[in-house]
């Protein structure tokens, strides 16, 4: 078991006056340490000017290793210190004992302590490459006092930082991949470490879009990468699908209607530019098998039976409670089943007065379909359905009474 560094505490009656020329800062010693937000600066300074400076500096070799806020307040306001100084191997010892020294008595968040016990780790492997060049000799550990054994895993390491393995884990992840906007919410708390490793599966891009525009819903959406069901929305100008698209003013006629698009059960990535789902399932997700939550927004596919299914699926799901509003646009085919299966749940109902021209991936109006369409509303908020869809057509609804 290795020993702690040796301390000769000068005694109690000896004070130091301040000198920057007396203690030597060191640039990598100083920045291993996180700094004191303002807030802490200021109340340790107020301390400080008002009791003096208790604890001792700790030093070695005449390098200041830990008291750099107490040491700069001294030296402003020529306050006396004491000087505890400690002796250390090398300079790995000393860096080892300054990160063990803010993993005790530090408040520190997750995301910082995950940083330090990422410096531990790397002073721990050079530490281990210089020794495989020496002589392996069975007492090394007591030739070296100073050093902690060698982690093995990254337990170890994060166990030290008080954290968790996997956290640890999300972190290497968070480091290597994400957005320099995505680790600044991280550090700010606006963001998870959790969500954010799961964000950093997304392409740049997509974590920009994520992080600028959709902030708020990101650990909805991190819940569905680490379900591995879902592609999220995301910023493309090339998709490959051969598919017809809604205008964009039927969406946000829905979206102005719920308040807000949550789920798209049937879409894929140029659809959803403009539909800005939160989540939403293409083809290869297969949206019947998968939960939907909040308000939905769909234009499914309108071959059989993918038409049946996905009615079916909205109106049973609505009817559970698992989907809280509902806006679905279809052909007006009124006298088959599945429409019949949806109109049963559907609170309104608006039957455009021209036929919708869709659009081709890149906005381009399409043909006109061969048949009318219908849009049917299932939810509470009937009179914002009526007030907003109206301009497009005659509209339906379920009497209360």
């Amino acid at each position: 078991m290795a020993s702690t560094p040796k301390r000769i505490t000068r005694p109690s009656n000896r004070w130091r006056w301040p000198s920057m020329a007396e203690l030597k800062i060191d640039p990598e010693f100083r920045d291993l340490i996180p700094p004191l937000s303002a807030d802490e600066y200021a109340g340790l300074e107020k301390n400080i000017k008002a009791h003096g400076c208790r604890k001792a500096l700790d030093v070695w070799n005449g390098i200041l290793v830990d008291g750099h806020n107490r040491f700069k307040i001294c030296t402003e306001h020529n306050i006396p210190y004491k000087v505890d100084t400690i002796t250390f191997e090398d300079r790995s010892a000393a860096k080892l004992w300054i990160l063990d020294n803010q993993f005790d008595r530090r408040n520190l968040d997750v995301w910082t302590r995950a940083e330090l016990a990422s410096v531990y780790e790397d002073v721990v492997a050079a530490m281990a490459k210089e020794r495989q060049g020496k002589r392996n000799d069975l007492n090394i550990v007591e030739k070296l006092p100073q050093c902690p054994p060698v982690p093995k895993t990254r337990d170890v390491v994060a166990a030290k930082a008080g954290i968790s393995g996997r956290t640890y884990d999300k972190f290497k992840t968070i480091k290597e991949k994400a957005t320099p906007k995505l680790i600044e919410a991280v550090k700010t708390g606006e963001v998870s470490i959790s969500a954010a490793a799961e964000i950093c599966s997304l392409s740049k891009q997509e974590q920009s879009r994520v992080v600028e525009y959709e902030k708020d819903r990101i650990p909805h959406i991190a819940r569905a990468i680490r379900n591995d069901r879902v592609t999220v929305a995301h910023v493309s100008h090339n998709s490959g699908e051969n598919e017809w698209y809604t205008p964009p003013e039927f969406i946000e006629a829905a979206r102005a209607t719920m308040g807000s698009i949550d789920c798209d059960p049937a879409s894929c990535k140029v659809a959803n530019e403009t539909v800005k789902a939160g989540v939403y399932y293409d083809a290869k997700a297969d949206g019947l098998k998968q939960t939907w939550r909040g308000n939905v927004w769909m234009n499914p596919p309108y071959a059989q039976p993918l038409i049946a299914q996905f009615s079916s699926a909205v109106a049973e799901k609505y009817k559970a409670g698992e989907v809280d509003q509902a806006v679905v646009l279809v052909n007006n085919a009124t006298e088959t089943e599945w429409f019949q299966t949806m109109l049963a749940e559907a609170s309104a109902v608006c039957f455009p007065k021209s036929r919708i021209r869709f659009l081709d991936k890149v906005g381009n109006p399409i043909g006109a379909p061969l048949q009318g369409q219908a849009i049917l509303y299932l939810g509470p908020n009937v009179d914002a359905f009526v007030m907003v869809f109206a301009k497009f057509g005659v509209i339906c609804w379920r009497d209360s009474a």
